[in-house]
């Protein structure tokens, strides 16, 4: 009878706790941590430089479907300085758009080797947003990959935030990742004792080694060297200005690809930056870039045009942001006269003041 009750009591308890981690855990891939957040709380300053993602209303917005947030990596062990692929999905009802904080040179520990935001997928009421990275690291050792804040909108306003989930990945100091996997063990095998059959074995391969070296002796003796030129590379000037006239045959504005239209047109001028003024213009954010180029005996105008254009394409890239028709054919021109302006422009010469001589 007593083993009957304690058996009983077990079980009762068991029950609770099974109910319990139900009500807990059986929602979390629907954000169980969402909250209302108003407009102005998610403001960046503008002193701090920051991109504008919302603007401060009266009332807060409040959310009311579903959402799912997930985030993955394609490797958990890598050798130092591999690249792995972090990708984050987010899934939401239909009227709503999402959107991330610029990313900038590193993710957590990681470096951000590259990134691409597709285009949102809609289906059965709901749109899928994906934001792919790649990451590498070059330190070893056990590291981490940090929540991302998932911004959700509604007609251009925050209205929840999300936290993806954080990955430890490990940096490996083996030259082979697989090393560090738990294999089962193997069966024995048996070794053979045919000597004779090595012997001849080894003889074979040691003959055909000989003879395979002394034919790339001679092959490399007989051949003669062709010694190629390499092709100067065009200057940055020209080599924007083709890049520009690639990106108008596209047709991407008559097509309505805004967004891809902008992303181009802004990596053209980066790799225009990056070249002229040596700059690491393609990996910098856009504060980063403005900070190299105060020292680069620039006009102040010309410095304004090339921040005016950056900051330009940041919106329209980050915060979803859509021109107007005319400022999507003007922002071309600015390019244009960005570097119209900048390769004219050569970098002054000091000049040397004699005491008692003017």
């Amino acid at each position: 009878m007593s083993r009957l009750l304690v058996n009983n009591s077990w079980f009762g308890i068991w029950l609770i706790g099974f109910l319990w981690c139900s009500s807990v855990y059986g929602e979390s891939a629907e954000a169980p941590m969402l909250f209302p957040v108003q407009a102005d709380a998610l403001t960046p300053s503008l002193s701090a430089g920051a991109t504008v993602v919302g603007v401060a209303q009266p009332e807060p917005l409040f959310f009311t479907g579903k959402a799912k947030v997930v985030s993955r990596v394609n490797k958990l062990i890598i050798f130092m300085g591999d690249i792995i692929s972090y990708e984050m999905e987010v899934e939401i009802p239909e009227g709503y758009s999402v959107a991330i904080p610029p990313p900038g040179a590193q993710l957590g520990e990681f470096l951000i080797r590259s990134y691409d935001f597709p285009k949102p997928v809609k289906k059965r009421g709901r749109t899928i947003f994906k934001f792919s990275f790649k990451l590498t690291a070059y330190t070893t050792g056990e590291l981490e990959i940090p929540p991302v804040p998932i911004i959700i909108q509604k007609e251009g306003k925050p209205v929840r935030v999300l936290l993806t989930q954080k990955i430890r990945i490990l940096i490996a100091e083996l030259s082979n990742p697989e090393e560090l996997e738990i294999k089962d063990v193997k069966a024995p095998v048996g070794i053979p004792f045919n000597y004779k059959r090595l012997v001849i074995f080894i003889l074979a391969v040691l003959g055909t080694g000989a003879i395979a070296l002394g034919s790339v002796i001679i092959w490399k003796k007989l051949k003669k060297p062709e010694i190629k030129i390499p092709e100067p590379l065009p200057p940055p000037e020209e080599l924007a200005k083709k890049e520009l006239a690639e990106l108008e045959s596209l047709g991407l504005l008559e097509k309505g690809e805004v967004e891809h239209y902008y992303t181009k047109l802004n990596q053209i001028l980066r790799r225009y930056l990056g070249l002229k003024f040596q700059i690491y213009a393609l990996e910098f954010t856009t504060s980063e870039i403005m900070l190299s180029l105060k020292d680069k005996w620039l006009e102040h105008l010309v410095y304004q045009l090339i921040e005016g254009f950056l900051k330009e394409c940041d919106l329209v890239k980050f915060a979803r942001f859509i021109p107007e028709p005319k400022a999507q054919k003007e922002i071309k021109e600015k390019a244009k006269s960005i570097i119209e302006k900048t390769s004219a422009q050569e970098k002054p010469r000091e000049e040397k003041v004699v005491a008692g001589v003017q």
